[in-house]
């Protein structure tokens, strides 16, 4: 009971904030709660399915013995590297387990160290299985014999995060969470690609420990209802994750058609609730870094199945699923910088692989996106493969007509708004702006939030991830400022930070897009818990002409005088050069900031770290408290 308890508090976190007391003003678009359910397998459907898959199971790629392949990839010598790493790494002992790496979790609040541990210790297998594969003369197979054997022995393949109550440390239970399916794959994958070379004692084990720590409890859980491996219900980006890495091991190694039928019976069924989890507009509230990591493990699960299924299922047909493959060329906003919204990196990347895969099979148009090789990297046993075998995916590439760089991209779903300069190359300035609620995955209390991008640098906006402790996915989420809405350019009304949960809502109500300006505005008072407040209006204008600029306003009222201050938050250089003036200088380019308000205000600057990236919030504080008011910051380049 009490790991329910538990299981039940993290989803509702990852989910989003907990709010007390609300009722919701508005229709939000609930993707926290799934659409499908546990219930047992369908047993006719998987006798279905078995007919359509193949004799013997495989994993992605081919296995060593395809000397043409592996002869190609070793001559670009781009694998030089890791053949050098793994050489070296042949005289030295395999990375130790260490008890206390992994509790610091629960001894010192943080899991870094376990999970470096953990991730140290897979790689090891990654690079001899590679290094054999590409050298095939046997001298690797016994280090990745030793690295499979080691990794089956160990105390557990789950993320400490994850590891409730140590169940999993203390061999108590075995849970199924985004770790242990990294080890499942990995080690099936390593087991198909060298094939005969590994021992059969060593390959009883590794499967024995397949079904004991990953495939039995995702089989039990599906019979019984057991809600311990909630991804199978969960919507945000552990859905994918755990079926991806749950059914390509089961597909990789299981020989019986039957128990492989199985595994996709689930994924058929299971999948719906993760593509749930995205806005009918195909919008990952997550943000671009776990949207690389969920829908990039969606683009694998969708492989396997594919494959194994000659085709007959394909977890592409749901028309959906382009919208959010098209997330990733709608949200950038300009020379390849992307919003770093919610727990995401600033400066995250979209992911090349993905780009690939959905340009080949759905038709998406990356024309805007430089070209990327995929020889040469390592990290994965699953999408590493998959991407230097391109026989092994399902479609040959699809004619896009390039549609060239849009003016915005208009998320009505999410209310996300990213406008672009166009043709005024003089402007050089994009904007990402953040509506939205604060009950999304990876919540952090946003609405109204935006981010202002010059030249390939954000001068201004969303400071992104912090390293996560004990305390990120608890109770204690909203005590960092970081995540809660203090460290965001959105405004502290009467000392009033936003609060969690859905009826907290960017209620947009207008949008006015043209090719020389766009305008939205949305009313987000819904997010702060004051009684005084009558009206608070966010406006953004964007403008494009010559001298274009963008101009955020804030009009707002309350039943009497209460306090009002709104933020600036940057990375960059800023200096005060006048009363109602700030200049924001990065790398490159500068941006200067004009306040205009017929208030009186002033400028506070706070420094703030939480153990990222050190930014600075710049408080617009009015001096006195108002029955109304407004506040307008006026946004341009400086040339």
């Amino acid at each position: 009971m009490e790991l329910l308890k538990k299981v039940t508090l993290f989803l509702l976190l990852i989910g989003g904030g907990m709010v007390k007391g609300q009722t919701l003003k508005n229709d939000v678009y609930d993707n926290s709660k799934p659409i499908v359910l546990l219930q047992p397998l369908d047993m006719q459907r998987v006798q279905q399915i078995a007919a359509m898959l193949p004799e013997k199971p495989a994993g992605f790629g081919e296995t060593y013995k395809n000397r043409k392949e592996w002869d190609r990839l070793f001559k670009t010598g781009k694998y030089a590297k890791l053949l050098k790493s793994a050489d070296s790494s042949l005289n030295e002992p395999f990375p130790a387990w260490s008890d206390s790496d992994y509790l610091a979790y629960w001894t010192k609040g943080t899991s870094v160290p376990g999970k470096n541990m953990l991730q140290k210790r897979l790689l090891w297998l990654t690079q001899y299985i590679f290094a054999e594969c590409l050298t095939d003369q046997g001298k690797y197979t016994k280090a990745a014999e030793n690295a499979i054997l080691e990794l089956c022995r160990q105390k557990s393949w789950v993320n400490p995060t994850h590891d409730y109550n140590k169940v999993n440390f203390e061999g108590k239970k075995y849970l199924v969470e985004l770790s242990a399916v990294s080890y499942a794959h990995h080690i099936a994958q390593a087991l198909y690609l060298l094939d005969d070379k590994i021992d059969p004692k060593v390959k009883a084990e590794a499967i024995k420990a397949l079904q004991l720590r990953v495939l039995d409890p995702v089989l039990n859980s599906v019979a019984t209802g057991n809600k311990e491996n909630f991804f199978l219900t969960n919507t945000n980006n552990f859905n994918a994750v755990c079926l991806s890495g749950t059914v390509g091991a089961a597909e990789t190694v299981i020989n019986d058609k039957t128990e492989r039928a199985k595994f996709i019976a689930i994924a058929e069924r299971y999948h719906k609730n993760g593509v749930h989890g995205f806005l009918p507009d195909g919008y990952c509230t997550e943000g671009l870094g776990y949207y690389n990591y969920g829908f990039g493990h969606f683009v694998l699960l969708r492989e396997t199945v594919y494959k194994s299924t000659n085709g007959q299922i394909d977890l592409f047909a749901d028309p959906k699923v382009k919208l959010i493959a098209e997330f990733l060329p709608k949200t950038v906003i300009i020379h390849d910088v992307f919003p770093s919204i919610g727990d995401c990196r600033p400066y995250t990347q979209p992911s090349a692989f993905i780009l690939y895969y959905v340009n080949r099979n759905l038709g998406v148009d990356i024309s805007s996106f430089k070209k990327s090789t995929f020889e040469g990297r390592s990290t994965d046993l699953a999408e590493s493969i998959l991407a230097v075998f391109p026989e092994k995916i399902s479609s040959a590439k699809v004619t896009v007509n390039a549609k060239g760089t849009e003016l915005r991209s208009y998320f009505d779903q999410a209310g996300v708004l990213t406008v672009r300069p166009g043709k005024n190359a003089d402007l050089d300035m994009g904007v990402a702006i953040k509506g939205g609620n604060n009950n999304e995955h990876h919540n952090h209390n946003d609405i109204g939030s935006f981010s202002v991008v010059i030249g390939d640098e954000v001068l201004m906006g969303d400071p992104g991830i912090i390293p996560y402790t004990s305390k990120t996915f608890g109770p204690e989420r909203y005590t960092y400022k970081t995540i809660a809405s203090y460290g965001h350019p959105v405004p502290l009304v009467a000392g009033q930070e936003q609060v969690p949960g859905a009826a907290a809502k960017a209620n947009i109500i207008s949008t006015n897009f043209t090719d020389d300006q766009d305008k939205l505005v949305m009313d987000i008072a819904s997010a702060y818990p004051v009684k005084e407040l009558k009206k608070l209006e966010r406006e953004f204008i964007y403008n494009r002409k010559p001298g274009g600029s963008l101009t955020v306003g804030d009009n707002f009222s309350f039943s009497n005088g209460q306090t009002y201050e709104t933020a600036l938050i940057t990375r960059g250089n800023w200096r005060q050069i006048n009363p109602r003036q700030i200049e924001i200088t990065g790398k490159k380019d500068k941006m200067l900031v004009t306040i205009e308000s017929k208030n009186e205000f002033e400028i506070k600057s706070e420094e703030l770290s939480e153990g990222g990236k050190p930014y600075t919030r710049l408080a617009i504080r009015l001096t006195k408290p108002v029955k109304e008011g407004t506040i307008s910051m006026i946004f341009k380049r400086i040339r």
